[in-house]
């Protein structure tokens, strides 16, 4: 699966449309198959066809599908839609889809590779990233109302003279985080505006390095650069701190926050490493030694890249911690049990370090993407040969409910009505929850 740099780790407050999962699967679903043995090593048996719905697009599909937002017309002149799908396309459009039975709604067309997809729900608007990957490519963000007209364009909004690659950091109902980047990463020279959801304008700025990952709360915006990370306050836009030691190389994708404290690996050479915590005033909190490659933030920190870790955010304590390697990236978190990837899928009771179940798939990666009270969801990237797939695991024991098998790659997963994913020849399926 195809993973984002950005638009991770978003806090509480922020309406980024990502997946929502607090929907019971219905009983009795058309296609499970019956329950099977349960155990450590649950069996395979899974049916052939989840697929609820199917609809093309004009292009391979791009991360991040969009659902679960409510987007109306805030002046109260159109419909009132509670759901949506939207689909970002590296074609350079942007689709807007009924979640419920893949019928379009809306399309517009950037002009260029559409890169990240955020949606302000309060302010009615849905915000897109375009540009190449190419770093010599300007960049541009573009917000659309509930009916797919344009209401600005930035860097055009801030009276900024379009220059280079962007990154989308994040949006509310009140401010959409954008910040720069050149082909020379740096802990420095690059900017990060706060824009006004409404018109774009620029309500504050503030210097950053090269971004690789943000996280965002209530009370801050964090930017994690080459060497170092920098501290903002929400709405205001005051410099909390910029932690930059000498020394630091900031790792992998691993940045969170909370509150106005930051998470983040660093890295002093391959397969050695820490994990730290940088407090609200900038000060060094707590460090663990150890090779971190994947984090998720729920009740506890957990670590991946090696053994899961659960960590005390507070003071660094460790809570538990299992044998062997897992993969975090998606991590989700759900009635008390966190799901991690690897060469498979296993569960573990979030309290303890008790391992519920284990699932080996046929691939080497599987990232544990989206979870229910009843379901996991995990897919593939493919590759070597091997076509990419999705997995749904039963949550109580990890026994099979349904395997998806695709001819082309496949985005990440959208948990909504359904479970989305797109693929690289220009499908949008809509697969059995």
């Amino acid at each position: 699966m195809r993973r984002r740099s950005l638009l991770t780790g978003l806090g509480a407050g922020l309406a980024t449309a990502l997946a929502g999962c607090s929907a019971d699967d219905p009983p009795g679903t058309a296609g499970s198959p019956g329950d099977a043995p349960t155990g450590t090593t649950p069996t395979d048996s899974t049916p052939t066809g989840p697929v609820r719905w199917t609809t093309p697009v004009d292009g391979a599909v791009a991360d991040p599908l969009s659902t679960g937002a409510t987007l109306a017309y805030v002046d109260g002149t159109g419909p009132a839609y509670d759901r949506w799908l939207f689909v970002p396309t590296e074609a350079g459009t942007l689709h807007a889809l009924d979640p419920a039975t893949g019928d379009h709604r809306w399309r517009a067309d950037l002009g260029k590779p559409v890169r990240d997809v955020a949606v302000a729900a309060d302010a009615g608007v849905v915000l897109a990233h375009a540009g190449k990957v190419t770093l010599g490519d300007d960049h541009l963000v573009r917000v659309f109302d509930a009916g797919g007209a344009t209401q600005w364009t930035f860097p055009d909004s801030a009276g900024v003279n379009p220059w280079g690659p962007l990154e989308l950091l994040g949006a509310d109902g009140e401010r959409v985080l954008v910040a720069s980047r050149d082909d020379q990463p740096a802990s420095d020279g690059e900017t990060i505006w706060s824009l006004d959801t409404a018109d774009g304008a620029a309500a504050w700025t503030g210097e950053v390095g090269d971004p690789q990952s943000a996280a965002i709360t209530d009370e801050a915006v964090f930017v994690a650069s080459r060497g170092a990370v920098d501290a903002f306050t929400r709405p205001a836009g005051e410099r909390l701190w910029r932690y930059a030691p000498d020394g630091m190389e900031y790792r992998f994708n691993t940045l969170r926050g909370s509150g106005r404290t930051a998470y983040f690996s660093t890295g002093t050479g391959p397969g050695s490493g820490s994990f730290q915590a940088v407090g609200p005033d900038g000060s060094h909190a707590w460090q663990l030694d150890r090779y971190t490659t994947s984090v998720t933030l729920a009740n506890s920190l957990y670590l991946g890249g090696g053994p899961v870790t659960a960590v005390d955010p507070a003071t660094g304590e460790v809570r538990w911690e299992t044998a062997g390697e897992s993969f975090l990236a998606g991590g989700p978190v759900h009635d008390g049990r966190l799901y991690a990837g690897g060469d498979g899928v296993a569960a573990y009771d979030t309290a303890s370090d008790d391992r519920l179940w284990q699932w080996s798939a046929d691939a080497d990666i599987v990232t544990a993407q989206a979870a229910t009270d009843t379901a996991v969801y995990a897919g593939t990237g493919g590759g070597d040969d091997a076509p990419p797939v999705v997995y749904a695991r039963k949550a109580a024991d990890g026994a099979g409910r349904w395997t998806f098998e695709a001819d082309a790659g496949l985005s990440d997963l959208a948990l909504g009505e359904h479970v989305y994913v797109g693929d690289a020849a220009g499908t949008v399926y809509a697969l059995e929850r």
